[in-house]
């Protein structure tokens, strides 16, 4: 509570030494001429909306005849121009929404100020000033455009270059045109509602659809107002208004209205149809005015609950596996005061619980019910913003939000109360319990979020300066049954299945506690348009810095008893950022734009990085497993642990084995695109785009105890397989020294400067927002370029600069699933919507996406080598090889038809719209993912056999009320 209160007096002082913002606004400038063409100061210019509760803002141009209005809500605003001697004009019908800067520059008459002159035109489709790159998916798109489900995710599949992958529960990671997924942010009005975990790519936040008046998704060439360069998420919520208003939606489906879209080979591979058994949502809303000009109000609540059918699974009864909702919700209530002629409030209140049976599956397919995992988040989310108009030239801004998400991850109760975890290495199936790459644990985040900004607008120029912060804790909790991770096996010949292999044990119990003290940053910017040219510029530091609190824990089954002292400054990197970016309208008449933007940008953090030299840390060690008594597990028959079956493993264990390099600089990228915007009619734009961008200081990992000289160089034969490109080729393999068996890891944090990551792209794109038609959509050709040859970041004992088995294929371009790949690779997005006579509406969306790369790995034991290895430090006798050079195996691009028809019916204030929504018209039967264990044997070799597969054609209705 101290800190809240100390931040709540840091924010208001900021208002008057360094502010800032990082949320996304709307404006309107121009230069004001009469009707010779010379400039015109001194005109008042005011822009009156029903969506602002002060009804007006205005500004008045300066000596260059120039003017802006910042910080607008989204809206259909009329401006007015005014000045002594000259007739006053109002230009309606301006449509604004996202980042976008509506140039309006009239020619004014003389004339008495009582006359006046009213000019309908119709909103500019380019933004001449703003260089930031972003698409708005507002109430039109929201609510024309069908989609699979109602979130942030399902939109941002539809945006050119823009790629999807996805984490546990419904979570998700985007990035856009070749930036880290670990710099994805997603906001609401302009605060993160990102969690601690990882490096802070991680929200928890599901989007409440009814809440939200507008999404903006920006994917590149930020200003100095936003850290880091990945794409951002930003939801402005509806506010309410004068008149009450609001909605009600419903949708559903079931089993019966779905197609088979299986081929042969799936159906061989055993899978079931890719379907769901029912999922429906009810989401309705409401506001309006508390008192009218003074508080509005809004209100909205979502529930869903579904099941889906898991094709890659069957229950113990033969049933189809399935994933099934536990009733998810969210409310979000908001509030807007006008607290005065000057100041406004806002208001907002999420709580959300999200929660799923057999998530499991989402994260590893290859799984037995029993082994899978159920999942379960809840979010509470308050904020207050604060706005103030002190005068038509300086705006401040300040605001505070706080965000908590207690998370679950529990063994599925269809496991028996004594049952491990089982993988067969070599058919990669996970049996008996949860575990491997979804072990049962929870996790608890609470983090604040706080800025403050101030802008000072003359019309040529727009400055701002401002700061923003962050702070909170993260902690991870596991405790899993004896310790263990997971048992492994292998099938080491056809007579010998489920052969006792190895075990991964854990450090645990644990529970690792990190702090993040202050993710603070500071910028000033400012953009000055001189005639035809913006220059949009500015600077900004930010400081980062985390700690490790003092945590101790007694001994366990396979560590000592721990006593950590805390670790401060890990870390406690300040770094400096410039953005430069110019906008030019080409033919002076705001129709066509030529963009150009370079910017560095540091890399997002969070308690990840922390959390890599916590010795509290959930931890895992693979070792060998005799299975001494042959009973297929480690337990006794009285239940006890039978440690003697485990041999090896290091000294250190369960310790502090990582630490970070003194001069470990914080990771950043630069940022580089070029775009030329034309408007081919109104509210009709084309853009062309070259983006590229360059990573430094990745992070590797160096072990001080081991080098790549404490290897021998042995060869493996690939096996004879046709759909190995390398198949009976000779690859290198390595085995370690024995003396190095055993000895203590001591993995030193740094960076290289030989390692690269390089991304190029082209994209062509268009967007008309008509009355009765909307389309969208583009082609991106793109490739991301990686080498890591000089080791990798993992901490696990395979990074190259220890292990030479790490060095496979370094050079070779690489990428993973929805990015692009290293050969260049195209993507073809196109959505539409178009209002006929009677109000039926047609709408639809089709996307071509390119399939993953697939990689082959490849158990190498002693008994495939020819004589004993050793794969690690722990002793543990294998290798596991990629035998699939990357970027060489793809599955099929993915292509995807959904239409929409719907009708709609109106009385009086009251629309209600029914529809029927057909997703995967075509019912294309697209492989998604594969099994990438390879097997020795090839008897029950499981390589590419499929796990997952677009969803067949299924029919969904719904009802859309507006009143």
């Amino acid at each position: 509570m101290r800190r809240v209160v100390l931040c709540t007096a840091l924010l208001w002082a900021a208002i008057f030494l360094l502010p800032g913002t990082s949320r996304a606004q709307v404006a309107i400038a121009g230069v004001v001429k009469d009707t010779t063409g010379a400039v015109l100061p001194g005109v008042t210019v005011e822009a009156s909306s029903p969506a602002l509760i002060e009804k007006a803002r205005s500004a008045v141009t300066d000596t260059a005849g120039q003017y802006k209005i910042v910080d607008l809500s989204p809206g259909t605003y009329e401006v007015t121009f005014t000045l002594p001697g000259f007739k006053t004009v109002h230009r309606t019908g301006i449509v604004l929404e996202g980042t976008f800067t509506a140039q309006v520059s009239p020619d004014m008459q003389v004339g008495a100020v009582e006359e006046s002159v009213t000019v309908t035109g119709e909103t500019p489709a380019v933004d001449v000033i703003n260089n930031t790159a972003s698409f708005v998916a507002n109430r039109d798109i929201l609510d024309a455009i069908p989609t699979t489900d109602r979130n942030t995710v399902s939109r941002a599949l539809l945006i050119p270059g823009t790629t999807v992958t996805p984490f546990v529960l419904g979570q998700f990671n985007l990035t856009s045109h070749g930036s880290a997924r670990e710099d994805f942010t997603i906001a609401i009005d302009g605060l993160r509602v990102n969690n601690l975990c990882g490096n802070g790519q991680y929200s928890g936040f599901y989007m409440n659809d009814a809440s939200v008046q507008e999404l903006t998704y920006s994917t590149g060439s930020e200003n100095a107002e936003i850290q880091s360069s990945g794409i951002r998420v930003n939801s402005v919520p509806k506010d309410g208004g004068n008149k009450f208003s609001g909605s009600f939606f419903v949708q559903g489906r079931g089993s019966s209205l779905q197609s088979d879209n299986r081929t042969d080979a799936v159906k061989a591979a055993g899978l079931a149809i890719a379907g769901t058994a029912y999922n429906y949502q009810i989401n309705p809303s409401f506001g309006g005015p508390i008192a009218k000009d003074k508080v509005w109000f809004y209100f909205t609540y979502k529930y869903e609950d579904g099941k889906i059918y898991v094709p890659s699974a069957k229950f113990a009864d033969g049933s189809p596996a399935y994933r099934n909702l536990m009733g998810n919700y969210s409310g979000v209530g908001r509030i807007t005061w006008a607290a005065s002629s000057k100041d406004k409030i806002r208001l907002y209140v999420e709580k959300q619980f999200n929660g799923e049976f057999f998530n499991g599956f989402n994260t590893y397919a290859v799984t037995t019910p029993e082994a899978s995992t159920d999942a379960f988040g809840r979010g509470w989310i308050p904020q207050v913003r604060w706005t103030r108009a002190q005068s038509n030239k300086l705006l401040l801004e300040a605001g505070l939000a706080y965000y908590t998400q207690p998370y679950e991850q529990n063994c599925s109760s269809l496991a028996s109360p004594n049952a491990l975890p089982h993988l067969n290495g070599s058919t990669g199936l996970l049996t008996g319990s949860c575990g491997y790459l979804i072990p049962a644990y929870s996790s608890t985040t609470r983090d604040y979020s706080s800025l403050a900004s101030a802008s000072y607008i003359t019309g040529s120029h727009a400055i701002k300066v401002g700061m923003t912060d962050g702070w909170g804790t993260n902690s991870r909790t596991f405790a899993p049954k004896a310790n263990i991770n997971t048992l492994i096996t292998v099938n080491a010949s056809p007579a010998l299945l489920d052969f006792p292999f190895q075990v991964v044990v854990y450090n645990t119990p644990t529970t690792g506690i990190q702090k993040v003290n202050s993710d603070f940053g500071s910028y000033a910017q400012d953009t000055w348009t001189m005639n035809r040219l913006t220059l949009n510029y500015g600077a900004r530091f930010d400081h980062f810095n985390a700690e490790v609190p003092a945590e101790s824990a007694p001994a366990s089954t396979w560590i000592a008893a721990r006593d950590f002292p805390a670790i401060p400054n890990v870390p406690n990197w300040n770094d400096w950022s410039v953005r430069l970016a110019a906008a030019y309208d080409v033919f002076g008449n705001g129709k066509t734009a030529f963009k150009a933007n370079a910017g560095k940008y540091v890399a997002s953090q969070a308690a990840g990085f922390a959390q890599t030299f916590n010795g509290m840390n959930g931890a895992t060690q693979t070792r060998t497993w005799n299975d001494a008594d042959r009973n297929g597990t480690i337990f006794d028959a009285a239940g006890n642990i039978q440690t003697n079956e485990v041999i090896g493993g290091t000294s250190n264990f369960g310790q502090i084995t990582a630490r970070p390099d003194p001069n470990l600089a914080r990771g950043y990228n630069w940022e580089y695109s070029a775009q030329l915007q034309h408007e081919l009619m109104p509210r009709t734009s084309v853009t062309v785009g070259y983006y590229h961008r360059d990573f430094y200081n990745l992070q590797v990992a160096d072990n001080q105890n081991l080098t790549t000289a404490d290897w021998t160089a042995l060869s493996v034969a690939v096996p004879t397989d046709t759909r190995l490109p390398l198949s009976g080729q000779a690859l290198p393999l390595y085995t370690l020294n024995p003396a190095k068996v055993g000895i203590a890891t001591d993995n030193l944090l740094t960076y290289s400067t030989q390692n690269k990551s390089t991304y190029n792209g082209f994209e062509v794109s268009a967007n008309v927002r008509r009355d009765k038609f909307i389309l969208f959509g583009g082609v991106t050709t793109d490739r991301l370029v990686t080498s890591n040859c000089d080791g990798s970041s993992s901490t696990d004992g395979t990074s190259g600069r220890d292990n030479p088995n790490g060095l496979l294929f370094c050079d070779s371009v690489r990428a993973t699933s929805g990015q692009p790949a290293g050969v260049f690779r195209t993507t073809v997005k196109a959505s539409a919507a178009y209002s006929f006579p009677y109000d039926i509406q047609l709408s639809g969306s089709f996307t071509s996406i390119p399939g993953p790369a697939i990689a082959a790995n490849y158990t190498v034991t002693s008994a495939i080598a020819g004589r004993p290895i050793i794969g690690a430090t722990t002793g543990a006798a294998s290798v596991v090889m990629n035998l699939v050079q990357p970027n060489s195996v793809f599955l099929d691009y993915q292509d995807r038809l959904d239409l929409r028809a719907g009708k709609t019916f109106r009385f009086n204030r009251t629309k209600v719209q029914g529809f029927m929504d057909v997703f995967n018209v075509l019912n294309a039967g697209s492989v998604l993912t594969v099994n990438q264990t390879y097997g020795a044997n090839p008897a029950t070799n499981a390589w590419f056999t499929p796990l997952t597969i677009m969803d067949g054609r299924f029919v969904r209705f719904g009802l859309q009320m507006n009143f």
